[in-house]
C-alpha cells in the first residue's frame, strides 16, 4: 500500500440492507395482524398497535380459510361504513397510510446512518509503477447518480491518482469499488501479470474524470453491477445547507479495512486550507469545511452525512501536527456539499458531451478577489447563525473577460443571471459555485455593486466554448 507522506496536513487516502431502527413519532402504527380465532366461516383477526391497543374484525374466509388480501379487508371496511373511504384506488391508498404505515422519524442517526451505508462504497486503486511493481491505494466513495445503464461515483482524485504510477495522466489502471456489507477480497500481486487479484463483490469502474485543484474525480459503473451486489443499493442524498454545530458523520474505509462510521460536529463551516497536492509538488487551496470526526487513512473520498442522512461534504484530509511537531487529534476537513455537486456535474457532463474524460471546464474571468466583511448573524428565535461575506474584485487581468467587460477594481460581486434564473451572493464562494456551473450556449449576465452600493450587470451573451478554460 501507497504512503502519501505531508509534515502536517495528509490527504487521507490509504496508500498501498436497509434497516429500520432508532425512534418513532407519537402516531400509533399496526405492528401485527393475525388471524386469532375462526367461528364457522368467519375469520376474527386482532389488530395490535405500537401503543399497545387492540382491536378485531372479520371476514368471511375463503375454501381453506387461508386466502385472505388486503383489498379484503379494506372491502370489509367499505361495507360496515361506505363514508369511511371511497371505494377507488385513491381510497385504498388512504387506508393503507392510515393503518399500515410505519412512520419512521427521519431525524433518527441510526436511520440515518443505514440509509447512507446504501450510497457507500469503498474504492481501491491499482498502479503500476517504475521497476515493475504495482502498487495499491484503498479510499473511499459515495454513489452519486444512478441511471437506468450507467451511475456515478464520486471519491477523491487523490484516491485515483498516483505520482509514481507509470500511467500516462497516473490514473489508475484498475478501480474496483465495494458496497457496503459486500464480500472484500484485495490479494497480492499475480506474479505474471504483476497485477491484483479483486475479488469477492469487486464492482469494476471506469474513470471520466477528475481535477486535482478540486480533488473530486467521477467514475463509471453499469447500474446493473451495483444492483447484483445489493438490489438496495441507492444515489446520496443531497442536502441543502449546514451549519457549525451540526451532526458530521463520516462514511469511510479506514484502514482499508472496509466501510465504517465515526460520528462528530461540524467545526467550521467554511475555511481556506493550502497543501501539497496529490502530484507532491503543486500548492492547492481548498475550499473546506473543519469537523471533529475522527478520520484516517483510507476515509478519503468517503462521505460526510448530517442526522438526516444527507450528504454535506466528501471527507479529503486532516491535520496530523502541529509546527512544534505536537500530535493533534481528531481535526479534519471535508470539502462542502455545493463545491462536490458543482464540479461532480461539471465533469459528468464534459464527459457525456465529448465521450472522453475532459474533467473540469470553468468560465474563468480573470479577476482576482478577496472576502470581505463577513458577518455572523444570530437569529434568537430559531437559534441558528448564518453568515454572510462578500467577494470584492482586487485585480483584474489583461486580455480577460474582465478587462474587455469593463469590470473594476473594487466592485463587488452580488449576484449572476444563468438562462434567466437569478442566484444572489451571500457568501464569497457562491461565485466560484456560478462559474463551474456554466456550460457551453448558456446564456450569462453578471452583475456587480460599486462602493456606493449601485448594481451594474454585465452581460457575458452566449458563453462559447474559447470562454471556458480546463481546471487540472
Amino acid at each position: 500500500m501507497k504512503k502519501l507522506r505531508y509534515f502536517l496536513l495528509l490527504l487521507i487516502l490509504l496508500p498501498c440492507t436497509l434497516l429500520l431502527g432508532g425512534c418513532l413519532n407519537n402516531t400509533a402504527y399496526v405492528t401485527n395482524i393475525e388471524k386469532t380465532q375462526t367461528l364457522d366461516n368467519m375469520d376474527i383477526y386482532t389488530v395490535t398497535y405500537s401503543d399497545g391497543t387492540t382491536s378485531n374484525f372479520s371476514v368471511e374466509n375463503g375454501t381453506d380459510g387461508e386466502d385472505l388480501k388486503i383489498q379484503d379487508i379494506f372491502n370489509y371496511l367499505i361495507e360496515l361504513d361506505p363514508d369511511l373511504y371511497t371505494n377507488d384506488e385513491e381510497g385504498f391508498k388512504q387506508f393503507l397510510q392510515d393503518y399500515l404505515t410505519i412512520q419512521i422519524d427521519e431525524n433518527d442517526e441510526k436511520t440515518a446512518i443505514n440509509k447512507a451505508l446504501l450510497s457507500a462504497v469503498s474504492v481501491y486503486s491499482e498502479f503500476p509503477t517504475y521497476g515493475g511493481d504495482t502498487s495499491v491505494g484503498a479510499g473511499a466513495g459515495v454513489v452519486y447518480e444512478m441511471g437506468d445503464e450507467y451511475s456515478y461515483i464520486v471519491t477523491n482524485y487523490h484516491v485515483v491518482y498516483y505520482v509514481n504510477s507509470t500511467t500516462s495522466n497516473k490514473i489508475a489502471r484498475n478501480i474496483y469499488v465495494y458496497l457496503y456489507g459486500s464480500d472484500v477480497s484485495v490479494t497480492s500481486s499475480n506474479s505474471i501479470t504483476n497485477s491484483i487479484n479483486f475479488g469477492g463483490d469487486a464492482i469494476k469502474c471506469e474513470y471520466i474524470g477528475g481535477s486535482m485543484n478540486y480533488d473530486i474525480a467521477v467514475l463509471r459503473v453499469n447500474t446493473s453491477d451495483l444492483k447484483e451486489v445489493n438490489e438496495n443499493v441507492r444515489a446520496v442524498d443531497i442536502a441543502t445547507g449546514y451549519e457549525v454545530g451540526d451532526t458530521a458523520i463520516a462514511i469511510g474505509n479506514p484502514e482499508g479495512d472496509g466501510v465504517s462510521v465515526t460520528k462528530g460536529i461540524v467545526s467550521v463551516d467554511s475555511e481556506p486550507l493550502t497543501m501539497t497536492g496529490a502530484d507532491d509538488r503543486t500548492t492547492i487551496t481548498f475550499r473546506v469545511m473543519r469537523i471533529d470526526a475522527a478520520v484516517n487513512g483510507g476515509n478519503s473520498g468517503g462521505g460526510l452525512f448530517n442526522s438526516n442522512g444527507e450528504l454535506i461534504g466528501i471527507v479529503n484530509a486532516k491535520l496530523m501536527y502541529a509546527s512544534d511537531g505536537t500530535p493533534i487529534d481528531n481535526m479534519s476537513y471535508a470539502l462542502p456539499f455545493n463545491n462536490i455537486t458543482q464540479v461532480a456535474n461539471n465533469i459528468i457532463d464534459n464527459y457525456e458531451s465529448n465521450n472522453r474524460a475532459v474533467g473540469v471546464t470553468k468560465l474563468v474571468l480573470g479577476v482576482s478577489i478577496e472576502c470581505v466583511n463577513r458577518q455572523n448573524i444570530y437569529n434568537p428565535l430559531t437559534g441558528e447563525s448564518t453568515i454572510y461575506d462578500e467577494s470584492v474584485i482586487t485585480a483584474i487581468s489583461g486580455d480577460s473577460i474582465a478587462s474587455s467587460h469593463d469590470l473594476e477594481v473594487g466592485e463587488t460581486f452580488s449576484a449572476i443571471t444563468i438562462n434567466g434564473e437569478r442566484q444572489d451572493f451571500s457568501r464569497y464562494y457562491d461565485l466560484e459555485n456560478a462559474l463551474i456551473s456554466i456550460r457551453v450556449g448558456d446564456n450569462v449576465q453578471i452583475y456587480v455593486e460599486t462602493e456606493n452600493n449601485v448594481e451594474t450587470m454585465i452581460d457575458l451573451g452566449v458563453i462559447t466554448s474559447d470562454m471556458l478554460q480546463s481546471i487540472i
